[in-house]
């Protein structure tokens, strides 16, 4: 069964399912955020199908967020100690492919690396709505899963450069 009607009155649960939660609360801000990221990296994966490098760090991306999004239904997860250095990691070893940016750089070129662009805003809105649920519903929230949302970000604008240096694709720069 794909419905079960509980959430007819505008509340929710997390793994509890004997608490319900207003489903204005933040958590589902931040959980439904993470999805939205999640739905639109399986875009950018799609576009990504001839290129299995970047595939798989779509993919590997979309696990962690998955992981992230169970942390924050209260599930008994390990957010791994290292996911910040991998990620760093990636992003260090794309980022001495491509030419270095002293500018912002407007969206677009190839397909691909707009919907990467695309991907990095929403991760953003995702680690403010993270940010939002420690300080403003004083949840705490583990401090790797942060720093995750805030590497990721960056990983995602490395790669929409590095798609547009596989591409050939000139960027521009903003014209103030």
């Amino acid at each position: 069964m794909y419905y079960t009607g509980k959430g007819d009155d505008g509340t929710s649960n997390l793994l509890n399912p004997k608490i319900r939660i207003i489903k204005s609360d933040y958590i589902f801000e931040v959980l439904g955020s993470l999805d939205e990221l999640n739905s639109w990296l399986g875009l950018c994966a799609v576009e990504a199908k001839s290129l299995p490098e970047i595939l798989e760090i779509v993919k590997n991306i979309q696990n962690q967020l998955f992981i992230c999004q169970a942390y924050f239904a209260e599930a008994k997860v390990v957010i791994d100690v290292n996911l910040i250095t991998a990620t760093e990691e990636i992003i260090d070893r794309l980022s001495k492919l491509i030419k270095p940016k002293k500018s912002f750089i407007l969206s677009g070129g190839s397909k691909l690396s707009v919907l990467f662009d695309v991907a990095r805003t929403l991760a953003r809105k995702t680690e403010r709505r993270a940010l939002q649920l420690q300080k403003i519903d004083k949840r705490q929230v583990n401090s790797l899963v942060l720093a995750y949302l805030n590497r990721l970000s960056s990983l995602l604008y490395v790669l929409a450069r590095f798609v547009n240096e596989l591409a050939k694709q000139e960027e521009e720069e903003p014209k103030y």
